[in-house]
């Protein structure tokens, strides 16, 4: 699946998809999007799930009706009613109505408290809902969560998350890869995270050492993506730009570093001294 990308959307068009893990992903994520049934998409925390999610949006026939985000753990007990069905005093929709005929997407599903989760399953099973104006709605948007289907499965099993709504939510699953499963990806993900963070600080942006690549997807990255994106631009705003191997040593040894990046940074050294720097070509987004 090499140098496969997806151009279907706009955030089709976010997504690196070149490894065989990603490109299935997508694959998937294209076909689900027809359906109206909710989604759980299931994924390690960083590896990007709120972007597949919105795939499913954009790609269905929903594609131009709001997509409207909530985070779960936002939902307190005493802004669910607000949040979910409206502010009659200050004459604010719920989210319900915000997502009328489009998307409303859950991130965090496994934060949703046990009030909600009962709102949220009495909701579904009637189809319908009533304001904060007390006005019956029917349930007409179709329902996208964001989660960690491991912890999930572990909160229904110890009755901390009810296991009839997991049910109704997770009635299709759509599996986000960790990194570690998509390290073709991740020279692509850099290129285009340094892109973002040239165009952003309005610098150019820099060669990448052929050995530093190296050393980037050998790295175990435990938070995925995100701690990719974090690590690349520290490296870029430390050592301005130039990808200077003993300032990356320097920076990149305390805890908040990958553990396995620790023990690679002595061959990095040995290897650029000795070698040229050689650069990374990648096909990238303009």
């Amino acid at each position: 699946m090499s140098n496969y990308r997806m151009e279907l959307s706009s955030a089709l068009n976010k997504l690196v998809v070149v490894s065989r893990a990603m490109t299935e992903a997508v694959k998937a994520a294209v076909q689900l999007a027809g359906d109206s049934v909710p989604v759980l998409v299931d994924g390690e925390p960083g590896s990007g799930k709120k972007l597949l999610a919105r795939v499913l949006h954009e790609e269905g026939r929903r594609a131009g009706r709001p997509l409207v985000t909530v985070r779960c753990e936002a939902m307190t007990v005493a802004a669910l009613d607000r949040i979910l069905l409206g502010d009659e005093r200050s004459d604010t929709p719920g989210k319900l109505d915000e997502a009328s005929e489009g998307t409303l997407l859950l991130l965090n599903l496994e934060e949703l408290n046990p009030v909600a989760q009962e709102r949220l399953l009495q909701v579904l099973e009637q189809g319908h809902y009533l304001t904060a104006a007390r006005e019956t709605r029917p349930l007409n948007c179709r329902i996208v969560c964001t989660g960690d289907g491991a912890v999930l499965r572990d909160e229904v099993r110890v009755g901390r998350f009810s296991a009839d709504l997991f049910r109704r939510l997770s009635a299709q699953t759509l599996r986000m890869p960790s990194l570690a499963e998509r390290r073709d990806d991740i020279p692509h993900l850099v290129v285009d995270i340094l892109h973002e963070f040239a165009r952003r600080e309005h610098v150019e942006p820099p060669i990448v050492p052929y050995h530093y690549m190296e050393l980037l997807m050998s790295v175990s990255w435990q938070e995925n993506v995100r701690q990719l994106r974090n690590h690349v631009e520290s490296v870029m705003a430390l050592s301005e730009g130039i990808f200077d191997p003993e300032i990356i040593r320097e920076h990149f040894t305390p805890e908040s570093s990958p553990s396995t990046i620790k023990g690679a940074f002595e061959t990095l050294l040995g290897r650029l001294r000795g070698n040229a720097p050689k650069p990374v070509t990648v096909t990238t987004r303009r």
